[in-house]
């Protein structure tokens, strides 16, 4: 749903109720620039969506390389989530 509540197939409703809606390039900061990291965060901390925004970054980036992440979603870095897709992964083929 757009601002306007009309419904779109395109952006999950979701998007529109998260803390960084409308923040643009603020939540996508360089990779080495900790401050930058870490203002982003801090926005996701009290966001009500966090956990659908992590798990559709997750979803969306699957088996991409930590270089071809970007941005902090669901209150994590790219280098963050990449190490959590990792994990997740070893932990599926071990109990598997």
């Amino acid at each position: 749903m757009d601002p306007r509540g009309i419904s779109t197939d395109k952006t999950p409703d979701w998007r529109w109720r998260a803390a960084c809606a409308g923040l643009g390039d603020e939540m996508f900061p360089d990779p080495r620039d900790a401050e930058g990291n870490k203002r982003a965060q801090q926005v996701c901390l009290l966001c009500p969506v966090r956990a659908e925004c992590l798990d559709d970054a997750l979803g969306e980036e699957r088996g991409r390389v930590k270089d071809n992440r970007f941005g902090v979603r669901g209150g994590l870095t790219a280098s963050q989530r990449h190490r959590m897709y990792l994990s997740r992964l070893l932990e599926a083929r071990t109990t598997a």
